[in-house]
């Protein structure tokens, strides 16, 4: 796999852990018309990319353990990932009218929830520990996602790395 694809998933799954644990980043988006901050520095770059290019193997040891949660409670993936969006829709009962399902669906909801709990502290203080705060973080994060500028900067110095 290569660095930018695994910048990608480290990306989503980290920004879908913020989300799903915490909701902070959904907060933070911008609406409407505002615009995603795509000023950055050439060291915030170098430090975004070192520091995503080391949460990868952590980001995919979370993402095992949560996979292998629902491989232990017989739940597919798609299928959890289905019935988690029918639940932030409001309307779980659209997707399954099983209670089985629906216990077993909030079990492991619950098991992975304590999963991206504990590994949230580890990875925030990773972040720390490489030099960046949370905050500029999550904001490159986002940014990396909506604005084609970053996007473009960030794929340029994993492409660089790669080649070294």
């Amino acid at each position: 796999m290569t660095y930018s694809k695994l910048l990608n998933a480290s990306l989503f799954s980290l920004l879908l852990s913020v989300c799903f644990a915490y909701g902070s980043i959904a907060q933070q988006l911008p609406q409407g018309g505002q615009k995603v901050n795509d000023n950055f520095t050439d060291e915030e770059y170098e430090q975004f990319v070192t520091i995503n290019q080391s949460l990868a193997p952590m980001q995919a040891e979370v993402e095992a353990k949560m996979v292998g949660i629902l491989e232990d409670k017989g739940m597919e993936v798609p299928r959890f990932q289905a019935l988690m969006q029918a639940q932030r829709q409001g309307n779980i009962m659209d997707a399954t009218d099983d209670p089985d399902e629906i216990a077993l669906f909030n079990e492991a909801g619950q098991e992975i929830m304590k999963v991206q709990q504990e590994s949230q502290q580890e990875l925030q203080q990773h972040i720390v520990d490489n030099g960046m705060e949370i905050q500029k973080f999550q904001e490159m994060s986002i940014a990396y996602n909506q604005s084609p500028k970053v996007k473009e900067k960030v794929d340029a110095k994993m492409e660089e790395i790669e080649n070294q």
